[in-house]
């Protein structure tokens, strides 16, 4: 940490206080710190942090925008070499997303803090990036089409945001392997060849105001950002008033729980199924939990909303039980698939090949990639709108888990 007294250039301090401001918002949450926060962490004073960024926000965006320069710059350099291929460009951003997820981890979290035009900036790089990664896709394996490609390249990038901001007590050397060995699978699974499944059933028709209310406000949250949406902004959506609205809830905030109540009402309603068509198989069980799980991504934006509103602003609205329920319930997905690695061990093979071996550190990962990819896709518009998304999610999760 910089004391008072140390001297920095203009472009390391930006860059210390870029670094300080990331591990601050990572840790406490983005709406949980201040610029003084960030000015005491850094050793110097608040009037200080305004000579390198003008609030907040853009301290934020530079944050972000260091871990899509960065992507960008390692796609660059290692197209610049003879010969380079896909499984060459995986590698690198796999390395980086392992050795400093922080950056990675805000932009897939935080794009919501961004204005519209810090956001459409690191969008159109992000999709230079895509562009380039499907570019080379195609070029190596020129079986798979164009659409293919890029929603693979997609997949691919999602595996190496799925790296947490802390590793615990795996390595670096045993993660990027292990996303390497995932980023194979899901190489395997083209969209155009998922296989069709019956659809999901459709949401039931609310029955009570409150109901409408909890629907529109759940849409407006996703689409624009919790924070954006006022009373009115609800009221309007279901043809009352905003006043109104506190006749049926008494703050916005318990709005948010009402949505991410329901959220975890239905992670709760899949295990259940889940563990009634299993018959103690936990391959079975899981590949149930992966269909309910994206069956509620497709058809209602709760989750989306629950998985993307910051864990600050969930607890500051009660929504403590989400959080356990959340952390339940991905720690279930990590038991089944090292129960089903096991069982395919004693079979003697695994669907990838291998002998099937998974310990629980290897599941932690391919859960956290699988739901990764499950949960970048459902906020994704361009993707959401796909005619067969809720075939393509479920196969590129299965895929991805080695199911």
């Amino acid at each position: 940490m910089a004391t008072p007294n140390t001297r920095l250039r203009a472009a390391e301090r930006r860059r210390q206080l870029v670094d300080v401001a990331t591990g601050l918002f990572l840790d406490r949450g983005y709406g949980n710190v201040s610029v003084s926060d960030i000015a005491r962490a850094a050793g110097i004073s608040g009037p200080s942090v305004y000579r390198h960024f003008p609030d907040k926000e853009s301290i934020l965006a530079a944050a972000m925008r260091s871990a899509v320069d960065e992507m960008s710059a390692t796609t660059e350099r290692v197209l610049a070499r003879p010969g380079a291929t896909f499984d060459d460009l995986s590698s690198a951003v796999f390395a980086m997303a392992v050795s400093a997820p922080g950056p990675l981890a805000l932009w897939r979290w935080n794009r919501r803090h961004l204005t519209a035009e810090q956001a459409r900036e690191m969008i159109a790089a992000s999709e230079s990036v895509l562009g380039s990664w499907t570019e080379v896709l195609r070029r190596d394996h020129p079986e798979i089409t164009d659409d293919d490609a890029r929603v693979l390249s997609w997949a691919v990038l999602a595996v190496g945001g799925s790296v947490p901001p802390s590793r615990g007590r795996i390595g670096i050397r045993r993660y990027r392997a292990d996303l390497e060995t995932i980023a194979q699978r899901v190489l395997r699974a083209a969209p155009s060849k998922a296989p069709v499944l019956p659809a999901p059933p459709a949401r039931r028709a609310p029955v009570l105001r409150s109901d409408e209310i909890l629907d529109a406000a759940s849409e407006l949250f996703f689409s624009r950002g919790y924070s954006t949406v006022s009373m009115d902004d609800i009221g309007a959506a279901v043809g009352i008033s905003g006043p109104s609205v506190y006749g049926h809830f008494p703050s916005k905030g318990s709005i948010l729980v009402g949505v991410v109540g329901r959220a975890r009402a239905a992670l709760e309603i899949g295990v259940i199924g889940a563990a009634g068509v299993s018959d103690g198989d936990p391959a079975v069980e899981l590949r149930s939990l992966v269909r309910s799980y994206a069956a509620n991504l497709v058809t209602s934006t709760d989750l989306a909303v629950a998985f993307t509103v910051g864990r600050e602003v969930v607890i500051e609205s009660g929504g403590e039980a989400l959080l356990a329920a959340q952390k339940a319930y991905v720690a279930r997905w990590v038991a089944l698939l090292s129960a089903a690695s096991d069982g395919a061990r004693s079979d003697g093979a695994g669907s990838d090949g291998s002998d099937g071996a998974l310990d629980p550190a290897g599941a932690r990962i391919a859960v956290g990639a699988a739901m990764t990819i499950a949960n970048d896709f459902a906020r994704t518009r361009r993707l959401r709108r796909r005619p067969r998304f809720y075939d393509e999610l479920v196969f590129l999760v299965d895929t991805a888990l080695g199911l």
